[in-house]
């Protein structure tokens, strides 16, 4: 089908650009991971305060995620990227304040800006790519890998800053700086190495239209449906294993000074995640493509069990190692599965609504373990979403089969 948006000049579609630049976005997120929280902390506010400004950033996505997919698909993805850079220049500069109500509208504009910037420049990438006869997997692939290494690369830069910070006034001011140099730099190549996006009056959109017409796309598609609540079980699992992996795997070591494990574990995910991506994407030439996303699903569910019952340092790094491995499976094939049912008008959107999915799947993760943990620890906690997993994914399984669409 025609697409709604076409470059303004004639010049050969490289990928090449496009990663430099998704890659200098989550270089410049990368950054920040490490140092989140200490943002906050360093300035003298309590962990109360803390938790309110990490719900002010994360409500703040939330709330903007579809409404900012939308746009992108009505008004065009380089510029809703281009937004989501100058929000999140704003919001960084506000992150410098020892002002409470700066530091939290610095994280609220920093959350709108993801929110914008996210998966606009990606969908375009897709479109152009595939109108230029690139393979949809090779393209999501490279996307996957991409955004993998930069925030790993990024976190470990981060890190290293904040050493150096603790021998300033302030901890946080180089990873700000970096991160302010970085977004800027962002924002300037987008401009010079992105070509213009430009429509037909006949082909234009309102917000509205543009709703109705993701609303539209998600009705009458079962399959889409059943992505999206499949995305939001990713989301439950994720949180339960992110959030309360180091306890756990910290109550199976001898002493303190095994602590180096815990670095050890969450550098070695990032390359196990990459070859996890690389078996997808082989796979996908080899079976059925909702197949491999069903069984990856249900195989890691099936070792959330397992870790749970981990009772040596060595069993819950393999339990633990595979489950990242399946995840670089699952993210490559399902990323291919929604690009290959999405239409150019309404992808940005439905990449929205999955990240809106997967935010949500996180928080009611979240709401599960403050109930579990009233009379249960950890392992509980981890049978009961993996349990729940297991049923959910078995019910998609039988839409996402019989309505997906073949390579």
């Amino acid at each position: 089908m025609l697409t709604r948006w076409l470059p303004t000049v004639s010049k050969p579609f490289r990928l090449a650009p496009y990663l430099a630049l998704l890659s200098l976005s989550y270089l410049s997120l990368g950054v920040t991971i490490p140092a989140m929280s200490l943002i906050v902390i360093s300035k003298g506010f309590s962990l109360s305060r803390l938790s309110l400004a990490m719900i002010v950033f994360s409500l703040s996505v939330m709330a903007f995620e579809v409404p900012s997919g939308i746009y992108a698909d009505a008004k065009g993805r380089r510029k809703s990227f281009a937004l989501g850079l100058v929000l999140s220049l704003i919001g960084t500069l506000l992150l410098f304040s020892s002002s409470f109500l700066l530091l939290c509208a610095g994280f609220a504009c920093t959350g709108i800006g993801r929110a914008y910037a996210s998966g606009s420049l990606d969908a375009l990438m897709i479109e152009r790519g595939q109108r230029a006869g690139k393979k949809l997997e090779d393209i999501v692939f490279a996307l996957d890998v991409n955004s993998g290494i930069s925030l790993s690369v990024g976190s470990l830069f981060g890190g290293l800053l904040l050493s150096l910070g603790a021998q300033l006034d302030n901890l946080t001011s180089l990873v700000l700086l970096v991160r302010v140099f970085l977004v800027a730099l962002s924002l300037l190549l987008l401009f010079l190495l992105i070509p213009k996006e430009t429509q037909t009056p006949e082909e234009a959109f309102t917000f509205k239209a543009q709703a109705n017409a993701l609303v539209s796309a998600l009705s009458s598609s079962p399959f889409l449906l059943a992505f999206s609540l499949s995305v939001l079980v990713q989301g439950v699992l994720l949180a339960s294993l992110e959030g309360y992996w180091q306890p756990y795997l910290k109550q199976l070591l001898v002493s303190d000074s095994q602590l180096w494990i815990l670095g050890l574990i969450s550098a070695s995910v990032f390359a196990v995640s990459v070859l996890g991506s690389m078996m997808g994407k082989r796979l996908l030439s080899h079976m059925r493509p909702p197949l491999v996303y069903c069984l990856a699903f249900a195989g890691i569910f099936a070792l959330q069990l397992m870790l749970s019952r981990s009772h040596t340092i060595i069993q819950f790094l393999l339990f633990y190692e595979l489950i990242y491995l399946l995840l670089g499976v699952v993210s490559v094939v399902g990323m291919y599965l929604l690009n290959k049912k999405a239409s150019d008008a309404v992808r940005t959107s439905l990449v929205s609504v999955s990240s809106f999915c997967l935010q949500t799947g996180g928080l009611l993760a979240n709401l599960l373990a403050t109930v579990v943990f009233l009379g249960g620890g950890i392992s509980r906690y981890w049978v009961i979403t993996a349990l729940g997993g297991l049923g959910m994914i078995s019910i998609l399984s039988v839409w996402l089969l019989q309505r997906t669409p073949r390579t």
